[in-house]
């Protein structure tokens, strides 16, 4: 099984808001901060955080996961401090729209994360989102190179098992919201994970057996209020 535990960017940022806003509320429970802290109003900037720590983790400024995390925090806020009425707030519905367009639109290319030791004639690559649905997906491409998996009130099976991975080193990104991801893989793969995970959980229970001089799987997990398994 694969014990590599180190942290991400996104989850090291994460910790700190949470140290931080744990220890304000602390200090205001005890009476001891000279103002006010009313967390009442201001509840929905944790959506807020969560999704800025998504977009940053997965460094990409239009995935679509850390843009709904954002507006739905934006919109309770706006309701929350009555600037608008929370009868008001299914009008703001198809901002959705708008960000899983631009998703689409400006999503960008797997990454290859290290020089490549060969050459492919094509960019094989896996492509999901899921809202409010189920995708279950086999991949058999000779020259797998990684790609996106976001998943919101949904589930996807991601099926590897066939394939090959591309020599070089690949970054495959997966993120899910209320929902929950499975992600099969081969033994034969060198597989490096880093997890992100917000009342979720991300489960690495893969063995490898990685072939000497074969490529390199980087996934980039997160998690929230949902689960993602990685397996054999």
């Amino acid at each position: 099984m694969n014990e590599k535990k180190s942290l991400s960017g996104g989850a090291i940022l994460l910790g700190i808001i949470l140290i931080v806003a744990g220890a304000l509320v602390l200090l205001a429970n005890l009476d001891i901060l000279p103002f006010d802290l009313d967390l009442g109003h201001w509840w929905p900037l944790i959506l807020v955080v969560l999704g800025l720590v998504h977009l940053w983790n997965n460094r990409n400024i239009f995935d679509f996961s850390g843009l709904f995390l954002i507006l739905l925090g934006a919109v309770f806020l706006m309701a929350t401090l009555d600037k608008i009425y929370w009868s008001d707030v299914w009008r703001y519905w198809p901002a959705v729209l708008i960000l899983l367009g631009l998703s689409i639109v400006f999503k960008r290319n797997p990454a290859a994360l290290g020089r490549s030791r060969g050459t492919a004639s094509s960019d094989p690559d896996v492509r999901v989102t899921n809202i409010l649905s189920g995708t279950d997906r086999r991949i058999d491409s000779r020259e797998f190179k990684g790609g996106d998996v976001s998943n919101i009130l949904g589930g996807t099976k991601l099926d590897l098992l066939e394939a090959k991975l591309a020599p070089g080193e690949w970054l495959l990104t997966v993120s899910t919201v209320l929902g929950g991801v499975e992600i099969l893989v081969p033994r034969e793969w060198r597989i490096e994970i880093h997890p992100t995970s917000m009342l979720g959980g991300v489960d690495d229970h893969t063995r490898q057996t990685p072939q000497a001089g074969g490529g390199t799987l980087l996934i980039k997990a997160s998690a929230l209020l949902g689960g993602i398994e990685i397996k054999n």
